[in-house]
């Protein structure tokens, strides 16, 4: 089919009569006829936008059509967008081909390579129109077109209808006919007011309520709250007003540690778990999971540190078959540098922890290797990595291919698999139709859909990836389908059965040029999948690591070397600046860091019933010293107050609700949550309701579980941590659960608290496991504290973001690492929640 070519630089100007506009009296149409007029007179092409906010309600009434539709044929030398008519949502549309003239319109630099840039075969989008104007919503963003003959020419982009919808294209259509059947709907859309953050789609999301019987934008009225449509309402839980399902990782359940680790300024999530590790990018409006490449099963435990210097936190695992270090790339992706570690005869890791022990301002490794000793790895890096990125060739894709049974397309070996690439050569497709080679514009790390190459067939994709230089290079694939992958003609990847869940892999290149094969079958859905290369390993080649457990007291005839330990917990308990640590195992044992020797303290006082039990760290009092709740399963908690030196006194007695017993207890999780300046505590139990315990600032703890409405649901949760995921500056709580999925709770907002939540971002400081963060008042004199923790009891360690909750003022916030160095900033606390970073 020839299609017609837009004139270059052109931006299309066809204008319908103005009556054919200005039959809808108000909102999108008439701002956008009169604004249009106005920049075809004028210079200030800005004003054609529409600057009045509009609800999504109101779009749909004043739309004598809406229609749901498919790219089916895209033209990008021309910029020329065909669709399918998929369904009439409002009235019925004459024609099922709908042409869309793209050209090179647009207000502003971007506005139609944006469109061009998603345009794909299978893509989905929602054509609005009165017959004389229409706005089309395509995935990412809003545009108007005006009818041309058979085409719709675009006008401009129109961003500022994401203050309407800014959801999933997929939603939109069952919205909108909800919203005809006169239901009150909940829509995602960008906050007004920044006009530049909407144009760059950084404005915020909130969910706004809206309906035909309140058609006027009134976001003041219709607030439900922060967040897009992957979060949900919630009701019955008066301390909370969403819920975000999180994976379920089954049996044993371990830990839950909130780090931001793509370094975009939101706290991401680590569940870990015996079965699974999940990690959870936080996109604001919802979770994507990353894969960790090679990495098979779960873990016992999952710590965060810098390793490498490179500004990124590193993940450390636990894993049944040894330790396992993943070394953070950058944008959310990780490589496998366990080959970095020292090797062990045998491993049953049971735990681990970081922590500067050495005071050399790089983060050392602590391992509870079951009966074989505790172990200590000492980090020996000199430098940050060197980054080697694989350049990348163009992707190819070819099918559809189908075997006698199509229910034999995964394991038939087509020609493609055993031929060079040659992208000229002609195959025999299904049906014995010739099929060649097709040049695909896809994007690494989004979504890419094959739907041009059908249902019930084999598919196949194609890229060269160069390296300068021998490497594992990570890459993360995603496909609902079954799929294989080749490199260099060698198999190295096979699943038949069909998962969502991201896939890491390692690939082993040499110099030079190799060859990517990707397989996919199918059966209705059409070929999607996604593909991201990270980083390939980096830095001077040999350990990053020596193990000098046996120096320091440690190994398989050292320290508690006689029994297994199920948790670590590192901070410095005694005040000297260096890194401690409290081992899970006994009765528990507080062990101190003497410069090169760890030696048991006698007079600790702590003794406990350990055993699937994580102590939690915390200055519950503001003296400044490191305090530790212990929970229990049979309900006999212990609060131990530490007086600075490393004894500790049990003052449960004494904590008012907190001295009842909390059969089941597991893990606990301190937070300001009512952000009065005081740090209250949640008790994760199993078989019964999740504790809260609101905390009065003299010791004493009321529980006030069925205030929050945590009674409503029995999570079984085995972990929990705070964090602020949203930015709202009310805390969220995430609870990693067993035998249910996990889950994320928004917090409600407490209106008219006096004082401000201050988060201090640590990533990428050196010195910092073991470390705390001092605020000091004007006068100098501290008001709050935090131990920076290198793993905290239950398999994880508290995020490395300490919160504070603040009157307004000026402060210093000091950052004393275990050399003794201090990073000093000043900061002066407002009335807005606020995120200081320190490095």
């Amino acid at each position: 089919m020839m299609l017609p070519r837009p004139r270059r630089n052109e931006q299309v100007r066809r204008v319908p009569a103005m009556k054919d506009r200005s039959i809808l009296r108000r909102g999108w149409v008439v701002a956008v006829a009169a604004a249009f007029a106005t920049v075809v007179a004028s210079p200030n092409r800005a004003a054609a936008y529409v600057e009045v906010p509009i609800t999504l309600a109101d779009v749909i009434k004043q739309s004598t059509n809406i229609v749901q539709m498919q790219v089916t044929k895209v033209d990008r030398e021309k910029n020329l967008i065909i669709f399918t008519k998929l369904q009439d949502i409002k009235g019925k549309h004459p024609q099922n081909e709908i042409k869309h003239n793209i050209g090179r319109g647009g207000l502003r630099a971007g506005e139609w390579e944006e469109i061009m840039k998603w345009a794909e075969v299978g893509k989905l989008a929602t054509f609005f129109h009165n017959g004389g104007s229409s706005e089309t919503y395509f995935g990412t963003s809003w545009y108007q077109a005006y009818p041309q003959g058979e085409w719709w020419g675009m006008s401009h982009g129109e961003p500022f209808l994401l203050r309407s919808y800014a959801g999933k294209p997929d939603k939109l259509p069952g919205i909108c006919a909800d919203i005809m059947d006169n239901k009150e709907v909940i829509v995602p859309c960008m906050v007004d007011g920044d006009k530049e953050a909407i144009h760059k789609k950084t404005a915020r999301i909130q969910r706004l309520k809206t309906s035909l019987k309140n058609l006027d934008y009134n976001p003041k009225r219709d607030f439900v709250g922060w967040g897009g449509e992957d979060i949900r309402a919630l009701k019955g839980m008066p301390g909370f007003d969403r819920y975000a399902a999180l994976p379920k990782l089954d049996a044993e359940a371990q830990s839950v540690s909130t780090i931001d680790f793509d370094n975009d300024g939101k706290p991401d999530i680590c569940l870990c778990g015996a079965n699974k590790v999940a990690l959870l990018q936080n996109g604001g409006d919802g979770f994507i999971e990353t894969a960790l490449p090679g990495l098979v099963g779960g873990a016992r435990a999952a710590v965060w540190a810098d390793v490498n210097g490179d500004g990124l936190p590193d993940l450390l695992l636990a894993t049944a078959t040894g330790p396992k270090l993943f070394a953070n790339a950058g944008k959310g992706q990780f490589r496998d540098e366990s080959a970095r570690l020292p090797k062990e005869l045998a491993y049953n890791l049971t735990a681990a922890a970081f922590g500067d022990f050495d005071a050399d301002g790089k983060p050392d490794i602590l391992l509870a290797n079951g009966f074989h000793g505790l172990r200590l790895y000492r980090n020996n890096r000199t430098e940050a990595p060197k980054v080697v990125l694989p350049k990348l060739g163009d992707t190819y894709a070819i099918g559809m291919f189908r075997a006698a049974n199509p229910a034999e397309n995964f394991k038939t070996e087509f020609p493609i698999e055993k031929d060079k690439f040659t992208p000229e050569k002609e195959y025999k497709g299904k049906r014995d139709m010739p099929v060649k080679w097709a040049k695909k514009e896809f994007k690494d790390g989004e979504a890419s859909n094959l739907a041009d190459l059908g249902a019930n067939s084999a598919a196949y994709v194609f890229r060269e990836l160069e390296m300068s230089a021998a490497g594992v290079v990570p890459v993360t694939f995603t496909c609902a389908n079954p799929f294989a992958v080749w490199v260099n003609g060698e198999k190295i990847h096979s699943q038949e059965a069909a998962k969502p869940e991201p896939v890491g892999l390692a690939l082993k290149l040499p110099a030079g040029k190799s060859t990517l094969l990707i397989k996919m079958t199918n059966a209705d859905q059409p070929h999607v999948y996604t593909f991201a290369t990270g980083l390939s390993a980096g830095g001077p080649p040999g350990p990053w690591f020596d193990d000098v457990s046996e120096a320091w007291g440690l190994g398989p005839n050292g320290l508690a070397s006689d029994v297994k330990a199920d948790s670590l917990a590192v901070a410095d308990f005694n005040g000297d600046g260096k890194p401690d640590f409290l081992l899970g195992a006994g009765t528990g044992a507080l062990f101190v860091n003497q410069s090169g020797k760890f030696v048991p303290k006698a007079d600790a006082n702590i003794s406990y019933k350990t055993g699937k039990v994580g102590p939690s760290l915390c200055d519950f009092d503001g003296d400044g010293h490191t305090d530790i709740f212990i929970p229990q399963t049979d309900g006999k908690c212990k609060l131990l107050k530490n007086d600075g030196t490393g004894k500790f006194t049990d003052v449960i007695a004494n904590a008012g609700d907190l001295a009842k017993a909390i059969p089941g207890a597991v893990s606990a999780a301190w937070g300001d949550f009512d952000n009065d300046g005081k740090l209250d505590l949640v008790v994760c139990c199993l078989r019964g309701s999740n504790r809260y315990f609101k905390h009065a600032g003299n010791g004493t703890f009321s529980d006030k579980t069925t205030d929050v409405g945590l009674t409503q649901k029995v999570f079984n949760s085995q972990a929990a941590a705070f964090a602020d995921l949203n930015g709202d500056g009310q805390l969220d709580l995430i609870f990693n659960n067993e035998g249910q999925e996990s889950c994320a709770l928004f917090g409600l907002m407490t209106p008219g608290r006096p004082l401000t939540a201050v988060t201090v971002t640590l990533n990428g400081t050196t010195g910092l496991n073991g470390g705390k963060v001092v605020v000091k008042d004007a006068t100098g004199k501290p008001v709050a504290t935090s131990a920076m923790a290198g793993g905290d009891g239950r398999g994880g360690q508290s995020g490395q973001a300490p919160r504070f909750v603040l009157a307004p003022g000026a402060y210093k916030v000091e950052l004393i690492s275990t050399d003794g160095k201090a990073i000093v900033k000043d900061v002066t606390v407002a009335n807005a929640p606020m995120n200081v970073k320190v490095q």
